[in-house]
């Protein structure tokens, strides 16, 4: 796994390496040049990487310059992914090496790199599906139509009790035993509802 580290989005490009370690990754990491495209571009290197991350610089403003970068390289499959948080998410390819660019901000980052990144990673390597639980829920989740929306979970008296949902602080995270999706379909899931979310660690 190489990870891009666009500058100012060191922080997040650190918690997701140390995710992804323990994840079981091998991880290169590079700083690009600066937060223009042709610099992200130039870092953008697949030799002897099976996944490419790009952190920082996928939004839509002047200096959000990574899915440019990816589209001078290679090829924007996707930008703009109904997730929440994580919806400036994108994902293409250089040559055969699949790249996702994962957004600055940490709570974007994880829910991106949970979704779609993870799940890249473990199919690459031929490990087996993530670990999940399946408990009730303490209390009912609500969630509008049209966008998958992530919520962290933490087990009491055994059920799932929500720690945060579409939003998640920095705390919500470190505290956080599991992780769910609500679907886009999905207004959401009702107390006492056995659900499956995916550990966060095996």
């Amino acid at each position: 796994l190489r990870i891009v580290n666009t500058p100012g989005s060191a922080v997040t490009a650190d918690l997701i390496a140390e995710s992804a370690r323990a994840a079981g990754a091998e991880i290169t990491s590079v700083t690009a040049a600066g937060r223009d495209a042709a610099s992200i571009a130039a870092a953008l290197d697949t030799r002897a990487c099976d996944l490419l991350l790009v952190v920082g610089g996928s939004g839509v403003g002047r200096t959000d310059a990574a899915v440019t970068a990816l589209g001078m390289r290679g090829e924007v499959l996707a930008h703009g992914i109904a997730l929440q948080p994580g919806r400036t998410s994108a994902v293409g390819r250089v040559g055969k090496t699949p790249v996702v660019v994962l957004p600055g901000a940490p709570d974007q980052a994880f829910a991106a790199w949970w979704t779609l990144a993870l799940p890249a990673l473990d199919r690459l390597s031929g490990r087996r599906p993530r670990r999940t639980l399946n408990l009730p829920l303490a209390r009912k989740i609500a969630s509008g139509v049209g966008i998958a929306e992530i919520v962290l979970l933490e087990r009491k008296d055994g059920a799932w009790v929500t720690l945060a949902a579409g939003e998640l602080s920095l705390d919500a995270i470190a505290r956080a035993e599991a992780w769910l999706a609500v679907p886009g379909g999905s207004e959401g899931f009702a107390a006492g509802a056995p659900v499956d979310a995916y550990m966060l660690s095996e």
